[in-house]
């Protein structure tokens, strides 16, 4: 047990160890003085450990959130929105100026193959020129058919010519009749022997206008058969916007197809965060809205220049945006073609790093640092090292191990080295309600 003595006999020790100063009269100043100082630091220690006692025992522990060090991924991300389109997606126009549609082929929905037939056209003008055609070729059949019947009935006439002129040959020979009339007959026929040369030139060019007209004709009908409009890809329909008997013009829209093995979300980038990006960086897409789902994907164009997106194109009055388009490694096949899709790119990440969130991190100077809690409970100060600083998480190469607690102390709220704190967590609803 402690000795402990009363004043008066601690007065009597301290009398009997400066018995020898009291001989003379400075010897009882020095006592005098001695017993002073001896009193005045008994009583300066009794007063600092009572202090020390009470500061200790009612002192509150300060209650803030601790958090627990682990190792995730840090990321560095550039967001972005689109419109979510699929792979080949693209509205099929007439191809024809002035037409009618004749049939639809194909519903929404409708999956389709390259080259099925989706709509017939009839085209009122190329129907018009194939019947006149065909009328055209009738004509210059019947003048065939007439210029053929012509070089017969000359070729008779020629034949005819020929047997006169042999025989006033013959009998001139016999001088049964004059020269003059031979030269008549000859001259007739050298008349018939043109007329049939004029006849047979008639047939030559009847049968090159009716190759011609014929050609024509098969060129009218090979346009005619272009009626079909045909699926370019393997696809599924998205939208019909015609309707039979509706009538339409050249560039008219007929339906709008796309393929759903590939979903494609066109963005438009600030000059800003397309410097950032580039082919091939990891993505991630979901739909705007609660408990979205997440899809994986990938930035499969960029493009070169920035456009302004307004202003007639002026960059200087419009902003520059720059296109780009991002690729889903999967299709999702919930997504809605044309729905507004958010879009996180990933320029560049950490996996597997001790991390710590940034509001924990705090900085004496250029120095940061994290407060944690010691075994004592007390707060106490942690050098670290920072690496890769994310949106919502930031790496810490040195200074802390998984496990380790961490204080995340709000910046209205200052506390120093040997603060007490306790884990907000720890509190009862009352008495966190109370603490707030």
């Amino acid at each position: 047990m402690t000795d402990v003595r009363s004043p008066e006999q601690s007065g009597e020790t301290l009398l009997t160890a400066l018995e020898p100063l009291s001989a003379t009269p400075r010897g009882l100043r020095f006592r005098a003085i001695a017993i002073w100082l001896v009193g005045f630091t008994v009583l300066s220690g009794v007063v600092f450990w009572g202090y020390r006692r009470y500061r200790v025992t009612t002192t509150e522990p300060i209650s803030v959130p601790l958090h627990t060090v682990e190792r995730s991924t840090v990321e560095l991300t550039v967001a972005s929105s689109g419109n979510l389109v699929l792979g080949g997606q693209q509205t099929l126009k007439s191809p024809k100026n002035e037409a009618t549609v004749e049939q639809v082929l194909v519903d929404v929905r409708t999956q389709v193959q390259a080259g099925q037939p989706l709509v017939i056209l009839r085209e009122r003008d190329r129907e018009l020129d194939v019947r006149s055609q065909q009328v055209e070729i009738q004509k210059i059949q019947l003048d065939l058919s007439r210029n053929q019947e012509k070089v017969d009935e000359v070729q008779q006439r020629v034949n005819a010519a020929i047997e006169r002129y042999q025989e006033s040959q013959q009998l001139e020979v016999q001088g049964f009749i004059a020269e003059n009339v031979v030269r008549e007959d000859q001259t007739a026929l050298d008349r018939a022997r043109s007329e049939l040369k004029d006849a047979q030139l008639a047939v030559t060019k009847a049968e090159l206008d009716l190759k011609t007209a014929s050609e024509k004709l098969l060129l009218l009908e090979q346009q005619l058969n272009d009626r079909v409009v045909s699926s370019p890809i393997n696809g599924v329909v998205l939208d019909v916007q015609v309707s039979p008997g509706q009538a339409i013009a050249t560039e008219t829209g007929l339906l709008t197809l796309g393929d759903p093995s590939q979903e494609i979300v066109d963005l438009q980038l600030s000059t800003l965060d397309a410097a950032k990006v580039s082919i091939n960086q990891p993505a991630r897409i979901r739909a705007i809205g609660p408990n979205a789902e997440d899809y994986d994907g990938r930035v499969v164009a960029l493009a070169p220049q920035a456009l302004a997106t307004g202003n007639g194109g002026n960059s200087q009055e419009g902003q520059a945006r720059v296109t780009a388009q991002i690729r889903l490694d999967n299709a999702s096949q919930t997504l809605i073609p044309g729905s507004f899709v958010s879009v996180e790119i990933i320029t560049e990440q950490q996996q597997d790093v001790l991390v710590v969130p940034p509001e924990a991190i705090q900085r004496d100077g250029d120095q940061p640092f994290v407060w944690m809690r010691n075994q004592r409970g007390h707060a106490m100060q942690q050098p670290i090292e920072l690496g890769l600083q994310g949106l919502d998480l930031v790496a810490v190469t040195q200074g802390l191990s998984g496990g380790d607690q961490i204080a995340l102390v709000p910046p209205t709220l200052t506390i120093t080295p040997g603060t007490p704190i306790s884990d907000v967590s720890d509190l009862s609803l009352p008495e966190a309600l109370e603490q707030e």
